[in-house]
């Protein structure tokens, strides 16, 4: 129950927070990746980041900053998903870059 007070938390001070450099480092990993090698995530989940379905890629764009930090902690230890590619970016993600991540795809609306 604290860890889910705590992710609370840590979306809502993204959110009230996030600086522009913040979004921009999400919006450049999103498009390129990084340095350390990690895919950009369009390449999977599309331009626009509304999900490829014909590869489960699931839907990105405008979710809570919560949802998108739980599920990459989840991925990264394996937790969630059987995506060796996903897994793999996730585990490579520094904590700075997924709260970037985080609050660039908070940032972005859903086309749903």
């Amino acid at each position: 129950m604290r860890s889910h007070l705590a992710l609370i938390a840590l979306a809502l001070s993204l959110m009230a927070a996030a600086p522009a450099s913040q979004i921009q480092l999400g919006a450049t990993i999103m498009a390129h990746g990084t340095a350390s090698g990690a895919l950009p995530c369009m390449a999977c989940h599309g331009g626009h980041l509304q999900g490829n379905p014909a590869i489960g890629a699931p839907r990105l764009a405008g979710l809570d900053p919560a949802v998108t930090l739980a599920a990459l902690k989840a991925i990264a230890s394996g937790k969630m998903g059987k995506n060796y590619v996903m897994a793999n970016i996730a585990r490579d993600l520094s904590p700075t870059q997924r709260q970037a991540v985080a609050a660039y795809l908070a940032s972005l609306k859903s086309r749903s």
